[in-house]
């Protein structure tokens, strides 16, 4: 990567930690840093298997919804079973298999994190997911 010394490995690293913090804000609810990990632009879709159709959410909207689980749940936490990173200069593909902790309740999905490097830090440009 033009300009970037960091070694392949290390740089799937920066992306592992980039997906960390956003598997930390969301198990902590820290807003600002969940926030923090997506591009101001980045969209978000949900695939829903039950009624084969996706949705379609700005950053602001999936906030609202993972903060409206936090108030309704004791506890709200996505658990990533592994993360899988592809890079392709400055932009990589993450695939996250996890399970979704809401009170009593588990399910499992995947997650496919596009990301950019951006003024040295990778952030979040798409989510896409089901569960």
């Amino acid at each position: 990567m033009a300009g970037d010394t960091a070694s392949v490995d290390e740089r799937k690293e920066e992306v592992r930690a980039a997906i960390n913090d956003y598997l930390e804000a969301v198990r902590t609810w820290n807003a600002d840093l969940f926030r923090s990990t997506f591009h101001p632009d980045a969209n978000i879709m949900h695939y829903y298997v039950k009624g084969d159709a996706m949705r379609v959410s700005t950053l602001d909207e999936f906030v609202e919804s993972i903060g409206s689980l936090h108030e309704k749940f004791d506890n709200a936490e996505e658990q990533a079973l592994e993360i899988d990173v592809l890079l392709a200069d400055h932009i990589a593909t993450a695939r996250v298999p996890f399970r979704f902790v809401m009170g009593d309740r588990a399910m499992e999905g995947q997650d496919l994190f596009n990301l950019a490097k951006i003024d040295g830090r990778w952030k979040i440009i798409h989510k896409s997911y089901y569960l």
